[in-house]
């Protein structure tokens, strides 16, 4: 799993348009395995989700995303996960914790049928 954190420096930015860099964590086994900090170039919505497409990103993380750049996103099958604060590294990890918890549920659940 591949996700993007909206950034300015190590902290989630306040606003994703606004946002000075990206940080990108690499997950293998529920656990981030690589991280990369890459500076943002100023593109619309649009173009940011075309390029996370196109380096195979998941999921996006960040504080606050107008709804059109959201769809741009979703239209391209990356999970939009909003509302999001403090550190970015720390934002991530919290995200996979919470997907290997649910993964553990299903598989828990499938077990007792």
């Amino acid at each position: 799993m591949r996700i993007a954190v909206a950034s300015n420096g190590l902290d989630v930015a306040e606003s994703f348009p606004q946002c000075l860099n990206f940080n990108y964590y690499t997950t293998k086994s529920y656990e981030i395995a690589e991280s990369q900090n890459i500076p943002a170039q100023g593109l619309t919505g649009e173009e940011y989700a075309n390029l996370m497409e196109r380096i195979d990103v998941d999921t996006f993380i960040c504080h606050s995303i107008a709804p059109a750049h959201k769809s741009a996103f979703e239209d391209r099958g990356i999970e939009v996960v909003s509302g999001a604060s403090g550190r970015a590294m720390q934002v991530a990890e919290s995200y996979v914790q919470k997907k290997a918890e649910e993964l553990e549920n299903e598989e828990a659940q499938e077990d007792d049928e």
